[in-house]
């Protein structure tokens, strides 16, 4: 371990030279800065000249160098901060050499260079998908579902508006300024001090109580991808005399807390699961209503129907054009951290469960093809498509390669032809990935697009990636317009973000 220790060492003793509250103003500009720097220059003493960071330092570093900044940097005196391209390039350059030595350490073997692949994918690319509008309110929509809805108002205090109005309210102010004032009132909006300070309880700690969190992630091969407690608690609290006081220095952490993080405080509540399920069901019917509202394809919504003694619910939606049908069902699981770090035994187990819901599919399939369910297959190919609520990304040949066996592996126990995955090819993407691809599955149709998919080195491509080569003339179709509306629900009179809030 002595070598990633020395390249740390760099980052750490710079960090203990600066001072904590004066360096967080710095991370919240290089955020801002990382993020749009036409609008937010990087952070510089007063008379030096601007400087670029272009190619240096990038989203996905951020959330790493404030973890170190809070764990190392002094809460009294310290000269230092970083507010300067030598300042900064320190502190990356270490970031870059100790990830480095960690990568060396992970790596073994064949096996290990692809498990390093999910690693990499799952640490950058949720902070290259632009923006993030378009996730909050699929989350708004979801979490707001008349199935969730109460569950999530019983569990935090606050109604789906109240909750997603505080969370949108304060990522526009962290677009200004680097704290954030949790004593302000906001009972002209209809939000109560309880409420309110319920809501800062969930996603603030305090540097006391935060510390030690920071410091149990050791310096190994797992520094890299370990858990980082900014994730739960974006806002931090520095002066317990004015603990309202909070400083948010990536401001996307706290984006990302409100809307995908909500799930991790309601995944344990009971009867959460189903009505997830449900709701997530349900927003994708809706994607569909909107793709397919002048055709060129009909939307199915499948109904309950009797196999022998059982009821059976068959897939969650059908879609049925000139030449396909996709035959959809819908799943909200989420690959687990730990199987995004761990490798191959935590990420067969999560490989598995999206193994049986593409299984479930093809039962649902058979048993429509048998005669027992309302829709009525036409001879036209049929393509079994599981949308996952969160992004796995399938790339390479790791997840494609462990999906598969597990498919494999479960037809027969089934009573399915294994051959079903060559005769009858199965699809999975999430749903950030649907929205992307539909347009292009409507304007050219679903065997057409699917089965490109499925062509050459392709297979292995993520499907944003296959949409670009092959699609790139098409405009996906605007899921933000379309659902103006729910955003009229919180701000009536606000106007939509077009590139963040």
């Amino acid at each position: 371990m002595t070598a990633i220790y020395d390249a740390y060492k760099p980052l750490r003793n710079y960090l203990r030279q600066c001072a904590l509250e004066a360096t967080l103003v710095d991370m919240w500009q290089l955020s801002q800065h990382v993020t749009n720097p036409a609008v937010m220059s990087a952070p510089a003493r007063a008379g030096e000249r601007p400087y670029s960071l272009s190619g240096q330092l990038f989203p996905w570093d951020l959330p790493a160098i404030a973890r170190e900044v809070l764990l190392h940097a002094q809460q009294r005196g310290g000269t230092k901060r970083l507010n300067s391209l030598a300042a900064v390039r320190t502190v990356v350059n270490s970031l870059r050499d100790t990830g480095n030595e960690g990568s060396k350490l992970r790596l073994i073997g064949q096996d290990d260079v692809f498990n390093e692949l999910l690693r990499i994918s799952h640490h950058q690319f949720p902070w290259q998908q632009g923006n993030i509008y378009t996730s909050l309110v699929r989350h708004l929509k979801t979490f707001g579902a008349p199935s969730v809805a109460p569950i999530l108002e019983k569990r935090t205090g606050l109604t789906v508006k109240e909750f997603f109005f505080l969370g949108f309210a304060l990522g526009g102010h962290l677009l200004r300024r680097f704290d954030i004032n949790s004593a302000q009132d906001y009972s002209e909006f209809g939000i109560s001090k309880a409420q309110a300070t319920a809501f800062f309880s969930r996603l603030s700690m305090s540097i006391d109580d935060l510390r030690p969190l920071l410091a149990a992630q050791p310096v190994d091969a797992t520094w890299d991808y370990g858990w980082n407690p900014l994730e739960a608690t974006p806002l931090l609290a520095l002066d317990p005399e004015h603990s309202n006081r909070l400083y948010c220095p990536v401001p996307d952490l706290l984006l990302r807390r409100f809307s995908t993080g909500l799930y991790y405080d309601l995944v344990k509540v009971s009867g959460f699961g189903n009505a997830f399920g449900t709701a997530f069901e349900g927003y994708v019917g809706e994607v569909l209503a909107v793709a397919y509202q002048d055709g060129p394809a009909t939307v199915l919504k499948e109904a309950p129907y009797r196999v022998g003694r059982d009821t059976h619910h068959g897939p969650d939606w059908i879609v049925c054009d000139a030449g396909g049908n996709l035959v959809v069902e819908c799943k909200t699981k989420r690959l687990t951290h730990a199987a995004r770090q761990a490798g191959d035994v935590a990420l067969r187990a999560e490989v598995d469960k999206i193994a049986e819901a593409v299984v479930q599919n093809y039962k649902n399939i058979r048993e429509a093809q048998q005669g027992f369910s309302s829709w009525k297959p036409n001879g036209h190919p049929i393509v079994p498509l599981v949308i996952t609520f969160e992004d796995w990304f399938f790339i390479g040949p790791l997840l494609h390669g462990l999906l598969e066996q597990s498919v494999r592996s479960q037809l027969p126990d089934a009573g399915l032809d294994a051959q079903l995955i060559e005769t009858m090819p199965y699809a999975v993407m999430s749903s950030r990935e649907f929205e992307l691809c539909i347009g292009a599955v409507r304007e050219r149709g679903i065997a057409k697009f699917f089965q490109g998919k499925r062509e050459g080195e392709y297979l292995q491509w993520m499907w944003p990636e296959y949409l670009r080569q092959e699609y790139g003339g098409l405009k996906p179709i605007n899921f933000d317009k379309a659902f103006e509306a729910d955003w009229r629900k919180i701000f009536p009179e606000g106007a939509m973000p077009k590139d963040g809030l």
